[in-house]
């Protein structure tokens, strides 16, 4: 592993951040993935988390796909502040049973370093992003985030790849940085800890200014959302479609009947509709690209087939055919608080 100098971060944190998603994601319980890769994911957490304590303060574990895998836990041991790694020997998942090897190495840190890490990790794992849908590629790295809160429940967030100049790939950046050091590479701690703190800054400010934003739900695959931004015929859209009522979400949310059967389980999820608004602005051939129930899917297609016209896609100066591709997500909380408010209104 080639040594870095943690000044070099300074050239990616100078970036803007962007619109992106900037939060961490939901980690699926390992129990839900079948057979082999079920079998994967606990046998090398189990490996990566030996002699960690087992509440973690502030954990983060990497699981590249071809190289080996490695985790970091910021703890304290007698009265000591510590950074203790723990690197496997081959990647586990090209390896026979048993061959795999635990390095462990460790080095004591400042307060101020353990002070800053833990409360980062704690506001991020607190700020999971509500998303339908995987991020997650085939190849590349896989980056997970644990804590613990202050009733004691152990939260968890992952990140995929993260933006340039985003929260999240400077929280990526800080915590590689602190694994290099608990294994003697070569890094400045004073300047780690000054990017540590201005990182936790920085997160403080967004959740002081945009304390819900994370709840918001966003729909992430390979479909793409909202407007078409070429004509069926191919013509580049100069104007994109508009809602002639305010916005379509607003418009989903306030004609939307959640499914009653699954509202009473707290069954969530979404669906992917897409349609096509001609030239007067109608909407034709409503159809399903995805949903994660029938009746999600049906209740969408309700909604789209009322809608009220829209004003048409401009190419070439002229109103033109174009597609677009809305995301419905249904989720139970927030449905009953709609009603209650539409209820509080009357």
């Amino acid at each position: 592993m080639k040594k870095i100098v943690v000044s070099l971060l300074l050239l990616f944190f100078s970036f803007h951040l962007s619109a992106q998603i900037d939060y961490l994601e939901p980690v699926k319980p390992f129990s839900t993935y079948p057979g082999e890769l079920g079998e994967y994911y606990r046998n090398v957490f189990s490996l990566l988390n030996i002699d960690f304590q087992q509440q973690p303060y502030a954990r983060f574990v990497v699981i590249p796909s071809f190289s080996p895998e490695y985790a970091m836990s910021v703890e304290k041991k007698n009265g000591r502040f510590c950074l203790i790694s723990n690197t496997l020997s081959r990647t586990y998942w090209q390896s026979e049973k048993g061959t795999v090897k635990v390095e462990k190495k460790s080095t004591f840190i400042n307060p101020s370093l353990y002070q800053s890490l833990g409360a980062i990790f704690r506001l991020v794992t607190s700020q999971i992003q509500d998303l339908d849908g995987s991020t997650a590629g085939l190849d590349g790295v896989a980056y997970y985030f644990a804590s613990t809160d202050s009733k004691g429940n152990i939260l968890n967030g992952r990140k995929w790849s993260s933006e340039k100049g985003s929260l999240m790939e400077r929280l990526v950046l800080v915590s590689q940085s602190a694994y290099l050091l608990s294994i003697g590479e070569n890094i400045s701690e004073d300047t780690l800890t000054k990017e540590a703190a201005a990182l936790l800054k920085e997160l403080q400010k967004r959740t002081k200014e945009q304390p819900e934003a994370y709840k918001r739900p966003v729909y992430v695959g390979i479909y793409q959302v909202g407007p078409q931004l070429a004509t069926i015929s191919g013509k580049l859209v100069e104007k994109t479609p508009k809602f002639s009522s305010g916005t379509p979400e607003k418009y989903v949310e306030a004609e939307m009947i959640y499914p009653e059967a699954l509202l009473v389980k707290n069954v969530e999820g979404y669906a992917l509709c897409e349609f096509t608004i001609d030239k007067t602005g109608a909407i034709l051939r409503p159809h399903i690209l995805k949903s994660t129930h029938s009746e999600f899917a049906e209740e969408v297609l309700r909604i789209v087939k009322e809608m009220p016209n829209w004003i048409p896609a401009i190419a070439e100066g002229k109103a033109v055919e174009s597609n677009y591709t809305l995301y419905v997500p249904f989720r139970s909380q927030v449905y009953r608080e709609c009603i209650q408010k539409k209820l509080s209104q009357k």
